[in-house]
């Protein structure tokens, strides 16, 4: 399109294995029906309730450190005060299968371990849960889907994929009182372009990457909860609510749903199996709009 930047770079790739804790920066990735690899697979939930926990109600979570040992077949989760916990990276015996609440959707996973719900528990402080997400019960996505597209999601919001670029994210610096990182948005996929405009990703439709070029529809943007609010550093909400309070005043921008606070973008593959790498090239083809006109 006429004024924009269309060759962009691959800069950052992130899993997010357990959703809500801290992701792993990864310098490749296979892309999976649900997104790159292990992200939002596991997901801690409270055991009266149901409900799935976040940094939204526990922001303590954020100071959860994951890590991957695909040597050994291992996810490690390590916290302040607590002793390492290890639960399967490739689980075959699964517990009871729990259905759980994400958003709109109802997503089936199945408790990890006795122990591993001893640690959470400990960790949160009231009875909670360490799900899987069940393999055998697919989580479709159909809200804002191209037609040439069928995805799916693990434990994520909505889509399987998120995407932010260097040069939005450097307008948010430039308006917010203290600087933040592409980490506070847990993007998937971060791109970079070396005189680019900010935002342009919000009138993409579709990118091919790498050598493969294989497509990734952009699909929507993302709305933005209370989640950067979070010090990442100390697990607690700012109390001044801070990013999000100068956001508001800049990043209502959906025409569909205008109260938003949005930032990102939200993205599926048309197809799997491909491998992605930081360094990729990024090329733009498909360019449009996009309206918010029901929820994610």
């Amino acid at each position: 399109m006429p004024g924009e930047s269309n060759e962009w770079t691959v800069a950052g790739l992130y899993t997010y294995p357990v959703k809500s804790c801290q992701g792993v920066a990864l310098q490749s990735s296979t892309v999976t029906a649900t997104g790159l690899q292990y992200d939002r697979l596991w997901m801690l939930v409270d055991a009266r309730s149901g409900r799935f926990v976040t940094q939204r109600q526990h922001p303590r979570l954020a100071l959860i450190q994951v890590s991957i040992n695909e040597k050994h077949g291992v996810l490690e989760l390590n916290a302040p005060g607590m002793s390492a916990l290890q639960v399967a990276l490739h689980p075959t015996d699964l517990g009871a299968q729990v259905p759980v609440r994400v958003w709109y959707d109802t997503v089936m996973g199945r408790r990890c371990s006795a122990d591993a719900d001893a640690w959470v528990t400990q960790f949160v402080g009231k009875p909670t849960h360490l799900l899987y997400k069940d393999p055998d019960c697919p989580r479709l996505v159909s809200r804002y889907v191209p037609e040439k597209c069928a995805p799916q999601a693990g434990f994520a919001d909505v889509f399987p994929l998120h995407v932010t670029t260097s040069p939005s994210l450097a307008d948010v610096n430039s308006r917010v009182p203290s600087k933040l990182t592409h980490t506070h948005f847990r993007p998937n996929i971060v791109l970079s372009h070396p005189c680019a405009l900010p935002y342009e990703e919000e009138r993409w439709t579709r990118i091919e990457i790498g050598r493969d070029a294989w497509s990734l529809f952009i699909t929507s943007r993302t709305p933005r909860c209370s989640m950067p609010n979070v010090d990442l550093e100390v697990g607690k909400m700012r109390e001044d609510k801070e990013p999000m309070t100068s956001m508001r005043t800049f990043r209502c921008v959906d025409p569909g749903s205008p109260s938003f606070v949005c930032f990102g973008m939200q993205a599926a593959p048309q197809s799997t199996g491909h491998t992605v790498w930081v360094g990729d090239s990024v090329v733009v083809r498909e360019y449009g709009e996009h309206s918010l006109t029901e929820p994610l």
